[in-house]
């Protein structure tokens, strides 16, 4: 009995002062990996958007282009060789502060041989556009002007913002340059410029 008394004394455990400064140190730690976990995790959601927002603007530039390569094709006859009317017109929206902002044109989509302006509200015609309007990026069918109201955005407008669209098509060489620069509200002080360009075969 008395060597285990004596055994039990040598065992000795933490000291108030040490199982202090555990504490302290637990604490700090803590509190670091509280200030630095949301940190992260905001970091992680801006560049998961960012990807996503990326891969957003390329589709719709993907879709415009299929459009812009359709641009001047007539569906030609013995009678009817070319299709009447302009197959491309780039101007601006009424009291639009950036020229070139707007693109109306036209391909023969059910290969009538002609170019058809659908009567109102209908969705049969062979004239289609894109515009800026109001920091929207905006489409339409059955358009020759690029004013109206019935044009829809192509982006969500409470997440991006269109800063700039302009189209410059050079008749030389048959190129169509798209140029794009936008932002979004969930990603601050970030601007993104996207550049497409496509060759319009069907223009003579």
């Amino acid at each position: 009995m008395l060597i285990r008394a004596r055994e039990n004394k040598r065992e000795k455990g933490f000291s108030l002062l040490e199982s202090l400064v555990a504490m302290l140190v637990g604490c700090l730690v803590c509190i670091a990996a509280m200030n630095t976990i949301p940190v992260l995790f905001k970091q992680l959601f801006q560049v998961f958007f960012q990807y996503q927002l990326d891969r957003e603007v390329r589709q719709v530039l993907i879709n415009i282009e299929k459009d812009f390569r359709r641009i001047g094709h007539c569906s030609q006859s013995l009678s009817k060789p070319r299709c009447e009317g302009k197959a491309i017109t780039i101007s601006a929206k009424f009291l639009s502060h950036q020229m070139n902002s707007c693109i109306i044109f036209a391909y023969d989509q059910d290969l009538s041989g002609s170019w058809v302006v659908g009567q109102e509200k209908t969705l049969h015609s062979d004239f289609f556009g894109f515009r800026l309007n109001n920091n929207k990026l905006e489409s339409n069918r059955n358009v020759t002007s690029c004013d109206g109201t019935r044009w829809q955005s192509l982006f969500d407008p409470s997440i991006v913002k269109v800063n700039k669209l302009n189209f410059n098509w050079q008749p030389a060489v048959h190129m169509l340059e798209t140029h794009i620069n936008l932002e979004s509200l969930l990603l601050p002080s970030k601007t993104f410029n996207y550049r497409s360009t496509v060759m319009l075969r069907n223009m003579p």
